[in-house]
């Protein structure tokens, strides 16, 4: 990847959260290039009672099955079933490694949940046909570049009345606030790219103010 704006993209070991008790999932974070810009593809969730992340901005993704061979297959699956790009296709894709696990959260629980950000970079030549399912609202690209832009940034007040916090968010723009668990990942992913210095200072919640 020499020249590439991804080339420092895993120059440092990946952190890894072990634990024989602990659920397992994995989500494609896809990159393409496009007009000399670096692009991240996004989903905003469906409203769904039942998803602990029901509207969210987010990665494609989900939990491990019984029958993935490892979590990039996991990855790759889900991404398949959520937004019908076939990320296994050599000629649309390749895999550039796994990036920081994460430890999952949703409505102010901890959850017993590892998630694991597989990085993949599209061939200059593919040409993407998005056909998301019932689980995904919409399907866009957002520049890294706005999103590391700190006049973006604002804070995201979540209705947890047990847990009064405002959360550090990316807004996208149209309405879209990138927040929780992906903007975690995506400030790891600015952060290893070096185009922020600190991640975690950018990622830690505040007392929501009355």
């Amino acid at each position: 990847m020499p020249n590439s704006p991804l080339q420092h993209l895993m120059d440092r070991p990946s952190r890894v959260i072990d634990g024989d008790d602990m659920g397992r999932a994995a989500v494609a974070a896809i990159f393409r290039e496009s007009n000399e810009q670096l692009q991240l593809l996004l989903i905003q969730r469906a409203i769904h009672e039942k998803d602990p992340w029901s509207g969210q901005v987010g990665f494609p993704g989900g939990r491990q099955e019984a029958g993935d061979k490892n979590l990039q297959d996991t990855a790759e699956r889900e991404t398949l079933e959520e937004i019908g790009v076939d990320l296994r296709a050599s000629e649309q894709a390749r895999c550039l490694g796994a990036l920081d696990d994460l430890q999952a959260r949703a409505r102010a629980r901890i959850l017993p949940l590892a998630i694991r950000p597989f990085a993949f970079l599209l061939r200059a030549q593919a040409e993407l046909s998005l056909h998301p399912n019932e689980e995904v609202e919409s399907v866009f690209w957002i520049a890294l570049g706005d999103i590391a832009d700190p006049s973006r940034r604002t804070w995201y007040d979540a209705h947890r009345a047990q847990l009064p916090l405002s959360f550090p968010a990316v807004d996208l723009g149209q309405g879209r606030i990138l927040w929780g668990l992906t903007h975690h990942m995506v400030m790891n992913i600015l952060e290893r790219l070096g185009r922020i210095e600190d991640a975690t200072e950018l990622c830690l919640p505040r007392a929501r103010s009355s």
